[in-house]
């Protein structure tokens, strides 16, 4: 920002050589290397528009960036932005806070530090993306599971089977957790945490004694906060801020349940739940893809103090 007349004289003067205009060219200047060296560039107008930028205030962005402090017309020659469309850009990139108008007949623009107006705009695409992304990767496993929960199905099909009722997909999975020799991916609900707890602590407390890498992902709320202390002395958990699309344990890479709870509450003994058990290996991949990306994305478990009371 500048703070007097003579600072700005002299950085318009640094700015704004005497250029003069030649039609024969069309451009400023003698040599056609003024030309290339203002040139707004495509790839710059479209990535500063995935920004949420429009293709003029785009274009006006970028010809203060490079040639700074100029007035309305200067930016509408080289920006290649309309008379008629510029000052209407204008107004528009000062309330984004992206340049600065300086007093005077007539007006000179600036720009803002790309580091402190730009960059909060990538962090927040970055943050829209990797949303976007989660989303469609819960899309995807919604859609698959569909394929074999949401329908009747054989009990049998092919590497797939059908599990009905909580006590049976619990046995299931206190059986191929005490068989694990690698690796136990669960991921469960809030109250999933407190079945699973009630269930197969013991046997997941095993396993982990023998070597396996068991990792847990759930939401965790007041109510389960406990539990999750708990267990997060004998194995790996990290929060998440809503469940993920499916309920899913996966073991050695070689067995994978997916089951929907019904109801979802604290009771191991009885629900109507329905589970798929498979040993399709590229079903299993997917599911474990998923679990691995969402579980490096997130941090280290930490449950505040007034969690934990």
């Amino acid at each position: 920002m500048l703070t007097d007349s003579a600072t700005y004289l002299q950085q318009k003067d640094s700015f704004q050589r005497p250029i003069h205009f030649c039609p024969a060219e069309g451009v400023y200047g003698s040599s056609r290397r003024v030309k290339s060296r203002l040139a707004v560039e495509q790839k710059e107008v479209a990535s500063l528009q995935r920004l949420g930028l429009t293709e003029y205030e785009s274009r006006i962005y970028l010809v203060l960036i490079k040639m700074g402090p100029i007035k309305a017309s200067e930016i509408s020659f080289f920006g290649q932005v309309p008379r008629t469309k510029t000052y209407g850009a204008i107004k528009e990139l000062e309330r984004k806070g992206l340049l600065h108008v300086l007093p005077g007949k007539p007006e000179v623009y600036l720009p803002a530090s790309p580091e402190q107006a730009l960059m909060p705009l990538v962090t927040k695409l970055s943050r829209d993306v990797k949303d976007s992304e989660s989303v469609v990767q819960a899309l995807s496993v919604t859609y698959e599971t569909s394929k074999y929960v949401k329908r009747d199905i054989p009990k049998e099909t092919e590497d797939f089977w059908q599990i009905d009722g909580r006590t049976n997909v619990f046995s299931k999975l206190s059986e191929i957790f005490g068989d694990a020799s690698k690796s136990i991916y669960y991921s469960t609900t809030a109250a999933g945490l407190i079945r699973a707890y009630k269930a197969h602590s013991e046997i997941l407390d095993r396993a982990k004694k023998r070597g396996v890498i068991v990792r847990v992902l759930t939401p965790i709320s007041s109510e389960n906060a406990g539990v999750a202390q708990q267990l997060s002395e004998i194995i790996e958990i990290k929060q998440l801020d809503k469940p993920l699309k499916a309920n899913f344990a996966s073991v050695d890479s070689t067995d994978l349940i997916v089951l929907d709870s019904k109801p979802d509450d604290l009771r191991t003994d009885q629900g109507a739940d329905l589970a798929v058990w498979t040993k399709n290996m590229l079903f299993i991949e997917l599911y474990e893809q998923l679990f691995n990306r969402v579980w490096n994305s997130l941090p280290n478990l930490e449950i505040p103090d007034r969690q934990k009371e």
